[in-house]
């Protein structure tokens, strides 16, 4: 039977990272005994400035691959193609876990392969007493839950009552010692860009509605109005409005922040970076571009990227970050994408985490 024993905590509670000292940290739990691990066992969630990553001592790494087919070929091989048309032989033994069309496979018979896996969901799993049964028959998923989405409704009683209130969320504040009213108002009406006191006062929320009018999800974060930079300290002040007006079976599905606007211009070619604030300020330095933001790096996936099949894409992936967007991209474009990432960033001395924001200022500067 397979057994899969430690697992990161799922629960959105977070701890002192022993590496960093910032309160990032994600501990590894044991799903038999219900318990944490030690306390030097676990994840910090800011993988870019200090990426500590200790994993339980005993068990196998191992990533999640999505397949096309997975065929038992003899008692201790199975055929596998994955979804980039790659076919390989994988003994039994390093098949971890199966379902319909995904698989664990282990770290190291990935290594050793030509599928493509450094950026792909990864787990441990207990190498105790382990008896791998691999009969690769399909397992019924369970039924996906349905996507929940805001009202227009909701939306436009919050944008009203921001209005009438006539006060700038921190971030508006910020912008406009930057740019012009105009510019301003332009970028913040396009984005429905509006501020509320949800969870702290001068909070900024960025709606996130997709190319068919969905309104998916609502972010709030609080930034400094001076620097225009997020409050991280003592804790990453982001939320979000389903949590704010206590929706608790609210299903969140989250899509690209801006992704509302690929419809206005098929002329244009669409420019997706990371930050919502980063894609706001771009459509004011570059308004011949559609700017479009994952709102984290690990968005730049299939499933948010979608929508984006057919159109002419370029991303600009934080500094640090190009190596593993360049791969995803590789595999998108394998599919059928058409997206070309740049490294304009890491040609710079910014340091790692800058975005096209930080180059843009600089540049403005001098």
């Amino acid at each position: 039977m397979v057994a899969f024993r430690y697992s990161l905590d799922k629960s959105s509670k977070k701890f002192i990272c022993p590496n960093c000292n910032k309160k990032t940290f994600v501990y590894y739990v044991d799903t038999e005994q219900g318990k944490y691990l030690t306390t030097d066992y676990g994840r910090c969630d800011r993988e870019q400035n200090c990426g500590y990553h200790k994993a339980p001592p005993k068990g196998k790494k191992a990533y999640l691959i999505d397949f096309l087919t997975l065929k038992k070929i003899s008692d201790k091989a199975c055929k596998l193609v994955d979804v980039n048309g790659v076919i390989s032989i994988i003994p039994t033994s390093q098949i971890l876990k199966q379902t319909e069309s995904k698989c664990f496979i282990t770290e190291w018979y990935l290594k050793n392969s030509n599928i493509q896996y450094s950026n792909n969901e990864n787990k441990y799993f207990n190498s105790d007493n382990i008896k791998i049964i691999n009969e690769v028959k399909a397992i019924k998923e369970p039924q996906s839950v349905k996507p929940s989405f805001h009202s227009l409704q909701l939306q436009d009683k919050i944008i009203r009552e921001y209005e009438s209130q006539q006060f700038n969320d921190n971030l508006t504040t910020y912008l406009l010692s930057q740019f012009t009213v105009d510019e301003v108002q332009t970028a913040t009406q396009k984005y429905y860009l509006t501020g509320a006191n949800y969870f702290w006062n001068n909070a900024t929320l960025f709606w996130q509605i997709d190319h068919k009018e969905q309104i998916h999800a609502c972010k709030i974060m609080l930034y400094n109005s001076c620097k225009g930079k997020r409050i991280k300290e003592p804790y990453n002040h982001i939320n979000w409005l389903h949590k704010a007006i206590k929706e608790p079976d609210f299903n969140l599905n989250q899509c690209l922040f801006g992704l509302h606007l690929i419809n206005e211009d098929y002329q244009k070619e669409i420019a997706i970076v990371e930050s919502e604030k980063t894609a706001i300020i771009m459509s004011i330095y570059l308004p011949e571009f559609i700017w479009i933001a994952t709102g984290s790096k690990s968005n730049f996936k299939f499933d948010l990227l979608q929508p984006l099949k057919k159109r002419k894409c370029i991303a600009f992936p934080d500094k640090g970050e190009f190596e593993n967007w360049h791969n995803k991209a590789t595999e998108l474009n394998n599919q059928g994408f058409k997206i070309a990432v740049s490294n304009l960033l890491e040609k710079t001395i910014l340091q790692n985490g800058s975005d096209l924001v930080d180059y843009y200022s600089k540049q403005k500067v001098s």
